[in-house]
């Protein structure tokens, strides 16, 4: 098992440090993270823990994933979050914006467009009562 990172942000100048927005928002989505586990554990009563598996993307970033299983209310729950960035693909610039496949919609080629994106999701399923 691998231990989390504190950020799955590079200190290079891609948006880690000093309090940015991207350093703000992971701390934030990672903190909730930790509080929806803490409360679906207790909710759940069986005394089981969410098992973490820590992940990093090759081309920047990473992610926790949680998952609690076989527990007293929930066969098995999850709680993710993912943090990762990189440069934008130009025929993917092109598909998100319309562009035609020779260049971008003003008849530039498109040039290397970075992206962020980071997000938490869950997903539960209870066990069933007949």
């Amino acid at each position: 098992e691998n231990e989390a990172p504190t950020t799955f942000l590079r200190e290079d100048g891609s948006g880690a440090g000093s309090g940015s927005v991207r350093e703000r928002f992971e701390g934030m989505i990672r903190r909730v993270q930790g509080e929806i586990c803490a409360a679906l554990e207790e909710a759940d009563g069986s005394g089981k823990r969410f098992v973490e598996d820590v992940w990093s993307r090759p081309g920047g970033g990473g992610g926790i994933s949680r998952v609690l299983q076989d527990g007293n209310v929930f066969e098995k729950a999850g709680v993710n979050v993912s943090v990762v960035y990189g440069v934008m693909p130009p025929d993917a610039y092109r598909a998100a914006k319309g562009a035609a496949k020779n260049g971008a919609a003003d008849g530039h080629k498109a040039g290397p467009v970075p992206f962020f994106a980071a997000g938490i999701s869950s997903v539960r399923a209870c066990f069933l009562v007949h």
